[in-house]
C-alpha cells in the first residue's frame, strides 16, 4: 500500500479501480474496520455492503487506458502551442492563479483547436510530468501521461492522451470533472464545479492534498452550512419503511447496505434531537420517536435466556430478521438515545426500554467492573459470551449506567456504574491515559472514551478523582494532536486515528470536556475549544459537498456525508453524527470572524521552481515518518483483517 506521502488522485483512482474488480459479486462485505462479536454459527450473519479492505496494488503506471489511448491518439488534434502575450508569468504567479491557467490550458487543449496559448511560462531543472484525468458519474473514464521539459508540452501531451482514452473525440470530456496533476512537483487539482459544468464558465481549479479538497479557511458560515448539509443527509438514511439506519452508504455506488444497525439508528436519533434542540423542528422529533420505536422493536424481551433488555445489533433487510447478535456498545448508544428522548418527551416507554438495558448492562459486569463485550446465538439457541476487553464497550456501558442513574436516581445504577469507574481508574493509574486493549494496541479512541464515561460518571455521582482523571487524559489527548499549520492534511487530526469518524468522536468528546471545564469556572478552558475547531475543520474536509464529489455517482445524495477516509470514501453513519453532534456542541461558542486559517505556501516555494529537486522535503514538508499512514493504520486497528472490534 503506497503512503501518505504518495496519496495522489492517480494513485487513489488506480486503487479503486482494483477495489471495484475486487468486489465486483460481492456485493455485500463487511470492511477491515467493523466490529463487534462472533457471528453466529446457525446462519451467516447478515452482510453490510462495506468495502473490503485493499487486497492487491494496482500495476504500476496505471495502464487501464492504454490500449484506448493506442487505438485513439492518431484521432486527437495536436495544437500549436503559442505564448500568450507579453510571455505570460512565471514563478510569481499566485496558487490560485495558477490552478485557474493550468486547468484553462487543458480545457483548451481538449476542445481540439488547432492553436492553444500557454500563459504558464514556468521554470524548473527536473522535467515537468502530467498527469490528466476525467471524472464522470463517479467512474474515472480517462487519464493521460507526458513529460517534457515544457510545462504547456507536457499538459499538452497529457490532455491529448486523456482525450483519447475517453474516446479520441472532441466531446469525450465535455461533461466531465478534470483532475489534474504534477507528481513530481507536488501539485494536483481538481476542476471547479462551475467550469465543469458550464462551457461558458471561466475555468478554475480548487487545490486537492493527499486527495483531499483542503479547508484553509474555516468560520462559522461553513459550518453552518455543514450542518444543513450534514442533516439532509441523516435524514436520507432512514428507512422509509422501517425507520431504522443504514451504517453503509457507498458514495462512489450510489447504495445503500442491505441492513440496518440498531446502534447507528439510536446515533442518528440522538443528532436529530441535538438538531431539534439548535432549530425546533417537528419533523425532527418525530423522526427521532420513529427511530426509537425501531430500535425499542430490536430490544430482546426474553426472560428465560436472560437476554432480556439487550438489543439485536442489526437487522437483515433480506432475510427480515434481526441478527442474532447483541453487543453492550449497542445497548448502551440506545440508552443515551432513550434516556434523552424521555427527558423530553415524558413519555415512560423510552425510560422502561433504558432501565431494561440497563438491567442487562450489568448482567454484562464481571466482579471487577470490567464489561463482557456480547451475546451471539449459537445453533440450537444457545449463546456465547464474547469476553474480549474493550476500552470503548468499558466506557459506553459506564456511560450508559451514569446516564440511567441520574434518569431514575435509583442507586443500583450508580453502584454498577462506580465498580466500572474503580477499574477503569486502576487501569489509568497503572497504564497512563493512553490505553488499548484486547482489539487495540494504545490509541485515542480508546482514550477517548474512558474520558467521555468517566466524565459522564462525574456528573452522576460528583466523584472527584474521576473528575481529576477527566481533566487530566483530556490534556494528554490535547496534546496528541497534529497542530502543524503547514500540514492542512493532518491539521486536526490525532496520531493512530485515521478515520473520519474517530475524529468526529474526538471532536465531540473535547466539546463535552470543554463545557463541562466552563461549568466548573476552571482556568485554561479554551485548549479544549480550539482542539475542537481543529478537528472540525479537518472533518470539513471529509465532507462531500460540490468540489470534492467528482468521485461520487450522485453528489446530491452523499451531500453532507463524511467519508470515512482519504482511500475508503463510503460514508459510515457514526462519522455524520459524531461530527455533527461536534457541530452543535460548538456554534453557541464560535465568533462570527475567521475561527482558523491555514495559508497554503507559495507557489515558486511549494513546487520547488528552478530548483534542482525540491523533491522530498517540499513533499513532505510537516510530515513526520512516524505518521506514516499504513503504520498508523495497523497501529490503530482501524483498517486490515476483520476483527470483532467495537464499532463505534
Amino acid at each position: 500500500m503506497p503512503s501518505a506521502r504518495a496519496l495522489t488522485i492517480a494513485t487513489l483512482a488506480a486503487l479503486a479501480a482494483v477495489s471495484s474488480v475486487l468486489t465486483t459479486g460481492c456485493d455485500s462485505r463487511k470492511p477491515g474496520e467493523e466490529a463487534a462479536a462472533a457471528k453466529p454459527a446457525a446462519a451467516p450473519a447478515a452482510s453490510t455492503g462495506a468495502p473490503e479492505a485493499r487486497k492487491a496494488a494496482p500495476p504500476p503506471g496505471d495502464d487501464r487506458f492504454a490500449a484506448q489511448i493506442a487505438a485513439n491518439l492518431s484521432r486527437v488534434p495536436d495544437p500549436a502551442i503559442q505564448p500568450a502575450e507579453g510571455g505570460g508569468a512565471g514563478a510569481e504567479l499566485d496558487n490560485g492563479t495558477f490552478r485557474d491557467r493550468t486547468v484553462a490550458f487543458v480545457r483548451q487543449v481538449i476542445a481540439g483547436g488547432d492553436k492553444v496559448t500557454c500563459d504558464l511560462s514556468l521554470s524548473s531543472k527536473r522535467p515537468f510530468r502530467a498527469v490528466v484525468m476525467g471524472f464522470q458519474e463517479g467512474k474515472q473514464i480517462a487519464r493521460g501521461d507526458a513529460s517534457d521539459a515544457g510545462l504547456c508540452v507536457a499538459l499538452k501531451g497529457a490532455a491529448r492522451r486523456a482525450v483519447a482514452a475517453a474516446g479520441g473525440t472532441r466531446e469525450a470530456l465535455a461533461g466531465a470533472r478534470l483532475v489534474v496533476e504534477l507528481p513530481d512537483h507536488h501539485e494536483s487539482m481538481v476542476e471547479s464545479v462551475e467550469s465543469a459544468e458550464s462551457v461558458e464558465a471561466k475555468a478554475k481549479g480548487v487545490e486537492l492534498t493527499q486527495g483531499l479538497v483542503p479547508v484553509r479557511l474555516l468560520d462559522k458560515a461553513l459550518l453552518a452550512k455543514r450542518i444543513e448539509d450534514g442533516k439532509g443527509y441523516l435524514l436520507r438514511v432512514i428507512d422509509p419503511q422501517h425507520k431504522g439506519v443504514h451504517k453503509y452508504y457507498h458514495a462512489p455506488a450510489d447504495r445503500f447496505e442491505n441492513e440496518l444497525h440498531t446502534i447507528y439508528t439510536a446515533s442518528t436519533a440522538l443528532t436529530l434531537l441535538k438538531l431539534h434542540a439548535y432549530k425546533p423542528d417537528e419533523r425532527l422529533l418525530r423522526l427521532a420517536t420513529e427511530a426509537a420505536g425501531f430500535m425499542m422493536g430490536m430490544q430482546s424481551r426474553e426472560t428465560r435466556d436472560r437476554t432480556a433488555g439487550g438489543f439485536f445489533y442489526a437487522f437483515d433487510l433480506e432475510r427480515k430478521r434481526p441478527e442474532r447478535r447483541l453487543v453492550v456498545g449497542t445497548a448502551s448508544k440506545s440508552i443515551f438515545t432513550l434516556v434523552e428522548l424521555h427527558g423530553l418527551t415524558k413519555e415512560k416507554k423510552y425510560l422502561e426500554s433504558a432501565v431494561m438495558a440497563a438491567d442487562w448492562l450489568i448482567a454484562m459486569q464481571r466482579p471487577d467492573g470490567s464489561v463482557r463485550s456480547a451475546l451471539s446465538g449459537q445453533e440450537g439457541g444457545a449463546w456465547k459470551v464474547q469476553g474480549k476487553e474493550s476500552m470503548l464497550y468499558t466506557g459506553q456501558v459506564l456511560s450508559a449506567l451514569s446516564r440511567t442513574y441520574r434518569a431514575t436516581n435509583n442507586k443500583k445504577y450508580l453502584d454498577a456504574a462506580a465498580q466500572t469507574a474503580d477499574f477503569l481508574l486502576a487501569r489509568i493509574a497503572k497504564k497512563g491515559c493512553f490505553l488499548g486493549d484486547d482489539y487495540r494496541k494504545p490509541n485515542p479512541i480508546s482514550s477517548s472514551w474512558a474520558v467521555q464515561s468517566l466524565l459522564d460518571f462525574a456528573k452522576a455521582s460528583g466523584d472527584q478523582r474521576a473528575e481529576q482523571a477527566v481533566f487530566r487524559c483530556a490534556d494528554d489527548l490535547v496534546k496528541r494532536q497534529w497542530r502543524r499549520p503547514e500540514d492542512a492534511y493532518r491539521y486536526g487530526r490525532w496520531q493512530r486515528s485515521l478515520s473520519s469518524s474517530g475524529t468526529g468522536w474526538l471532536a465531540e468528546v473535547m466539546s463535552e470536556v470543554y463545557h463541562h471545564c466552563r461549568q466548573k469556572g476552571r482556568d485554561g478552558c479554551d485548549r479544549y475549544k480550539d482542539a475542537v475547531v481543529a478537528a472540525i475543520r479537518l472533518l470539513l474536509q471529509y465532507t462531500y459537498g460540490p468540489e470534492n464529489s467528482f468521485v461520487v455517482k450522485n453528489p446530491q445524495a452523499s451531500a453532507g456525508g463524511v467519508f470515512w477516509s482519504v482511500r475508503d470514501r463510503y460514508v459510515r453513519t457514526d462519522s455524520v453524527c459524531h461530527a455533527m453532534n461536534a457541530y452543535l456542541n460548538m456554534m453557541s461558542e464560535l465568533g462570527d470572524g475567521p475561527l482558523l486559517t491555514l495559508p497554503e505556501r507559495p507557489l515558486a516555494e511549494r513546487m520547488a521552481l528552478a530548483a534542482e529537486s525540491g523533491g522530498a522535503d517540499a513533499a513532505n514538508a510537516g510530515l513526520s515518518a512516524e505518521d506514516g499512514e499504513d503504520g498508523e493504520e495497523a497501529a490503530a486497528g482501524q483498517s486490515g483483517p476483520r476483527s470483532e472490534d467495537p464499532d463505534d
